[in-house]
């Protein structure tokens, strides 16, 4: 956003200029009458200040220094050069500047450049750039910044324009499409390293010294391939060396291309849109069929728009809608496979076919209480649970839970409810992020303490809450799922007997409840087997 500084005719007259950063940058006085202008991005200001841009003005305020535009005089500048290459930067640094290392992001100030011919940008950070006002520009050098998107319709005396995407820069940081129609004295075009599929050059019949469109992922979705497709005239008359990544559309057949925007879908009304697009528009309507194979099932699993897809004469692309349909059945994920069928008026492109996951939120829990202490024994370390030497009721309470399936089990999210907390909602643990179960193994929570053993192995984790506070009886224990799904109950009232041990399954994963010491002379045995061993 702009900051005016309005001077009255005193004040002008009397503006001095102050010390810049750096020793070598001087400046002058004012000499227009006209409002000066903050320039927001310091680095912008001061390099410009070091060229010499005449109407480029500081003034230290607060022991910092402003930077200041007059309108009226960069009006009439031809060229700016504010290139951060390494060489440049070292040559900055050289000079004292205190910006010589900072890239420039924000280029507000330039629509007052009117009469900007060339404008050098290279290796900055700038990601929004308005030329609406600079309709003189006829060179335009701004790679490796990244601004997503580009406006030059009014710039139409371009002749140059030289824009390689950065690699720092994420997917909406490059450009996807360009309007150059207006740009038809454009003679040099350097766009490599976007996300270009294809570009309009019918009215840039005058591009004759470069055109370089490398890197961009074309129609086949390849960056190292040379399938962007440009008229035949612009094709024959760039020098072959000067002549990158396209194909001359009088050499190529109409061909169809097929893509998908997402590749996993929620099985709830999860989304994807598949797109056919052509490597050049046709003349002709092309119509594309769309095969649809996989373990999932088309109607009961999922629909789609139209398994026909109708390209008009003249366009590039149509897509359709592919909806996720919701079911209760325990399924898994489920694939569609989708590949070009039938077309006409074009040919398919060489392995055409995209692959689209439905994740499904019916999967089973297969997690089993197994052992479960909330009455330690009291009897000095008969009680330590948890092995760190230390007797304590709360933290020596524990919950062995396994896990009953042949695959591993994200319990991220995963919460351990005694009564209270359940009626209240605040769970005694929540499973930490990043805990998985491995297939038929432990997971085992104490109240709390220092855990000291190998306990078979289990994965070992203490109450989040620092106390599981399970009753010797009139309580129930809970576990949900990270969607709050009740994955495990267990009543304590029919076990109330104050066994001073633990309750364990006998056999292990499928008997009854019974008390520990009933079955062997171990009050307990977390993490592991009631003989203990390893699970």
């Amino acid at each position: 956003m702009k900051k005016f500084i309005t001077f009255s005719g005193l004040l002008i007259s009397l503006f001095l200029w102050n010390a810049c950063s750096t020793d070598d940058v001087e400046g002058g006085e004012p000499i227009s009458d006209s409002e000066l202008v903050e320039i927001p991005d310091t680095a912008f200001g001061e390099y410009m200040l070091y060229n010499e841009t005449p109407g480029i003005y500081s003034e230290v305020e607060n022991d910092e220094v402003h930077y200041y535009l007059d309108p009226d005089e960069v009006g009439v500048v031809s060229e700016l050069s504010l290139s951060k290459t390494s060489s440049n930067v070292e040559a900055l640094v050289q000079a004292g500047l205190a910006t010589a290392e900072t890239k420039i992001t924000d280029l507000t100030g330039i629509e007052y450049f009117v009469g900007l011919q060339h404008l050098v940008l290279t290796s900055n950070d700038v990601e929004e750039l308005d030329l609406t006002n600079l309709t003189g520009l006829e060179e335009l050098e701004i790679n490796f910044n990244l601004i997503g998107n580009l406006d030059l319709s009014n710039n139409t005396a371009l002749t140059l324009l030289r824009y390689k995407g950065s690699s720092s820069a994420d997917e909406t940081q490059k450009l996807s499409s360009l309007d150059l129609s207006a740009n038809t004295q454009l003679q040099h075009l350097h766009l490599p390293s976007h996300n270009f599929v294809s570009i309009d050059l019918s009215n840039n019949l005058q591009i004759q010294e470069r055109l370089d469109m490398s890197g961009n992922p074309g129609p086949d979705g390849d960056p190292d391939t040379p399938d962007i497709v440009v008229p035949d005239q612009i094709y024959n008359q760039v020098p072959e060396e000067s002549r990158l990544g396209v194909v001359s559309d009088a050499s190529v057949a109409t061909t169809v291309y097929l893509s998908v925007d997402e590749t996993l879908i929620a099985e709830d009304s999860g989304m994807a849109t598949l797109t056919a697009s052509l490597n050049a528009a046709s003349n002709e309507t092309v119509t594309v069929e769309l095969n649809f194979a996989g373990n999932a099932t088309l109607v009961t699993d999922y629909s789609v728009e139209s398994e026909t897809i109708t390209i008009p004469a003249g366009a590039n692309e149509v897509s359709v809608e592919l909806t996720a349909i919701q079911d209760t059945d325990v399924e898994g994920n489920e694939t569609i496979e989708v590949s070009l069928g039938n077309i006409t008026n074009a040919v398919a492109g060489e392995n055409q076919e995209v692959t689209i996951t439905i994740e499904d939120d019916d999967i089973e829990v297969s997690l089993i209480l197994n052992e479960i202490l909330y009455d330690p024994s009291n009897n000095d370390l008969d009680g330590d649970a948890n092995g760190d030497g230390v007797y304590a009721q709360n933290e020596d309470e524990f919950i062995e839970l396994y896990n009953d399936s042949s695959s591993p089990l994200d319990m991220s999210g995963f919460k351990i409810f005694d009564t209270e907390a359940l009626d209240n909602d605040t769970p005694r643990h929540v499973v930490p992020d990043g805990t998985v179960i491995p297939a038929h193994g432990v997971l085992v929570v104490f109240g709390g303490g220092t855990p000291t053993g190998s306990f078979g192995g289990a994965v070992v984790q203490t109450s989040s809450t620092g106390d599981m506070n399970l009753n010797n009886s009139g309580d129930i224990l809970t576990v949900q799922d990270a969607e709050g799904a009740v994955v495990v109950t267990f009543d304590v009232e029919p076990y109330s007997n104050n066994p001073n041990e633990s309750y364990t399954r006998n056999p292990d994963l499928t008997g009854d409840f019974v008390q520990h010491g009933d079955i062997n002379d171990i009050l307990f045995s977390p993490g592991t087997r009631i003989d203990g061993t390893s699970f």
